[in-house]
């Protein structure tokens, strides 16, 4: 069997599947938008971090028993449905309040805030990335029909690498593209309706998932 052509086919297919509107498109652009590049990276790092997590699981088979599992499929996306809620209603209370002035002080935030921050982004990223049921679909049907049986086990190691590689060079590229300053200047004029409209977008996504059967 030749390998390298089904590599491609899995890279091309998971490559539409990442750039398809969902949840970690939503997640990634806003906190890059709403605070410095680093927390976009640092969010799209932790969107990569759970397709590794996802892509491990498959190749193992252990994606096929969670679907066959309906109970615990279903708490997955009922938790990860919660989390879509939780961050959009935190993205209307946004709205609601005026953009405060900058300040020196803010600008110069002391390095344990950064890390903080950039643990909380990156953690918004994995947690929206693995309670995501497009995720769960994706790798519990269409990965699992494309991956093959048997495969040497240079190939699994080759399809960790390209899913790893392409996850962050995606996400990391969607989140610089929105932490520009010529972006960043527009969000600003328009931060308000922007993060009702996010926020909004991702509450209505959530109760969408959670009415699903």
């Amino acid at each position: 069997m030749h390998y390298l052509p089904i590599l491609l086919q899995i890279a091309v297919i998971y490559l539409v599947a990442a750039a398809s509107p969902g949840p970690n498109f939503f997640m990634v652009p806003q906190l890059s938008l709403t605070g410095r590049r680093t927390l976009g990276a640092a969010s799209a790092l932790g969107v990569c971090t759970a397709s590794m997590l996802w892509v491990t699981l498959a190749m193992l088979g252990l994606a096929a028993v969670l679907q066959r599992l309906e109970w615990l499929y279903t708490g997955v996306r009922i938790a990860g449905a919660l989390y879509l809620v939780y961050f959009g209603f935190k993205l209307l209370g946004s709205s609601a309040r005026p953009s405060p002035a900058p300040s020196a002080a803010a600008q110069a935030a002391p390095l344990a805030h950064d890390a903080a921050a950039w643990l909380r982004a990156y953690r918004s990223g994995f947690v929206t990335c693995a309670t995501n049921p497009k995720s769960c679909a994706f790798w519990t049907s269409v990965f699992a029909a494309m991956f093959p049986a048997h495969p040497p086990l240079w190939f699994y190691g080759a399809v960790f690498a390209t899913i790893g590689s392409l996850s962050a060079s995606w996400y990391c590229g969607v989140a610089f593209m929105f932490a520009t300053e010529r972006t960043q200047r527009s969000y600003r004029k328009l931060r308000r309706p922007i993060d009702a409209l996010c926020g909004a977008a991702l509450v209505g996504l959530g109760a969408k998932l959670v009415a699903e059967r």
